[in-house]
C-alpha cells in the first residue's frame, strides 16, 4: 500500500512539471487598419471597392439675419426655388413706418438744402455789389466785410445741410438693409430639403430655417489607405454605384486627393464628381466606389 503511494505522488509531481503556460493574444498587439475589400486575378488588374457618402456642393443651411417673427412661408420641404426667391418674410411692419419717417426726414433736410443754396446765391450778389461800391468809394470798408461774413456763414450753412441731407439718405439706406433681412431669399436654385421653423414662430439671429440642395453635380467623398494612394491620380475616373453589386452604375472624375495622410486613420481623403445621377443614388446616402488598380 505504501508503494502505491508513492508511485501516485511521483507521477502527480511530473505531471505538474510538464504543464504549459496558457497561450497569449497576439491579436490586440496587431494596429487597426482601414478595411477596403480588394479582388485580382491573374488575368485582369487589381481592384478596390471602397464606400462614402453622396453630397452636393451647393448645399446650405440659410438662416435668420434678423430677429422677428415669421408671417409668411410660400415653400416647404420639396419646394423647387428659383435663386433669389423669397421662402419667408418676417415682420416688418416696424422697419416700414421706421423708413417713412427717415425718408420724410430726408426730404425735409433736402429742401432745407436747396434753401440755403439759394440763399448763398443772394449773399454771393450782395458781396458782388458791395464789393463794386467799396471799390467806387461808396460804401464803406464795414459794409463790405459784413457781406463777406454773410457769404462765408451762408456757405457753412450749406456744407452742414448737406451732411444732414447725407445722413438722412444713409438712415434711409440702412432700414432698406434691415428690410432686406426680413425677406429670407433661396442663395442659389435648388430645392428645400428642410425646413427647421413653422409659419408664426419668432426666431433669433442666426437660427435655421432651411436646408437648400443645389442643382450641381453629385460628389462621393471617400478614403483610402495610404499604401493604396498611388492607385488614383487627379482626372482618373471611378466606378460609383448605389448599392454593393454594381448592377447600375455610373462614372465618376477625381477632383480632389488629400496631399496629407491623417495620422489617426492612415488614410487620405479623396473626392469624385459623379457623372450622371442614377436612382437612390442621392446626398445622405452611402455609394458604392470601384477603382480599377492600373499602377
Amino acid at each position: 500500500m505504501v508503494r502505491l503511494v508513492a508511485a501516485a505522488l511521483v507521477m502527480f509531481g511530473m505531471s505538474g512539471c510538464t504543464s504549459d503556460p496558457p497561450p497569449v493574444a497576439a491579436a490586440s498587439a496587431e494596429r487597426v487598419r482601414p478595411v477596403v475589400a480588394s479582388t485580382s486575378s491573374a488575368s485582369g488588374p487589381r481592384e478596390i471597392v471602397v464606400s462614402g457618402p453622396v453630397t452636393v456642393e451647393e448645399q446650405l443651411d440659410v438662416v435668420a439675419l434678423r430677429a422677428g417673427v415669421i408671417v409668411a412661408m410660400p415653400v416647404d420641404v420639396n419646394s423647387e426655388v428659383e435663386k433669389g426667391q423669397v421662402m419667408a418674410r418676417l415682420d416688418a411692419r416696424q422697419l416700414e413706418a421706421d423708413r417713412a419717417t427717415s425718408e420724410h426726414k430726408a426730404e425735409s433736410v433736402d429742401a432745407d438744402l436747396k434753401n440755403w443754396e439759394s440763399e448763398l446765391q443772394v449773399k454771393e450778389a450782395d458781396l458782388r455789389r458791395a464789393e463794386a461800391m467799396h471799390k467806387e468809394g461808396i460804401s464803406t470798408q464795414e459794409a463790405y466785410d459784413h457781406s463777406l461774413y454773410e457769404v462765408t456763414a451762408s456757405k457753412y450753412e450749406v456744407e452742414r445741410q448737406r451732411g444732414d441731407e447725407l445722413s438722412a439718405k444713409d438712415s434711409v439706406r440702412s432700414i432698406d438693409l434691415e428690410l432686406e433681412k426680413t425677406r429670407i431669399v433661396a442663395p442659389f436654385r435648388g430645392v428645400v430639403s428642410q425646413r427647421y421653423v413653422r409659419q408664426g414662430q419668432y426666431v433669433t439671429v442666426g437660427e435655421k430655417l432651411f436646408r437648400v440642395i443645389g442643382r450641381s453635380s453629385l460628389e462621393v467623398r471617400f478614403t483610402l489607405p495610404a499604401t493604396e494612394a498611388q492607385l488614383l491620380r487627379r482626372g482618373d475616373v471611378v466606378t460609383v454605384s448605389a448599392t454593393t453589386d454594381f448592377k447600375e452604375s455610373t462614372a465618376a472624375t477625381v477632383t480632389h486627393l488629400s496631399p496629407v495622410v491623417d495620422p489617426g486613420s492612415g488614410t487620405i481623403e479623396v473626392v469624385a464628381v459623379v457623372k450622371d445621377r442614377l436612382r437612390g443614388l442621392i446626398p445622405g446616402t452611402m455609394a458604392s466606389i470601384r477603382i480599377a488598380g492600373t499602377r
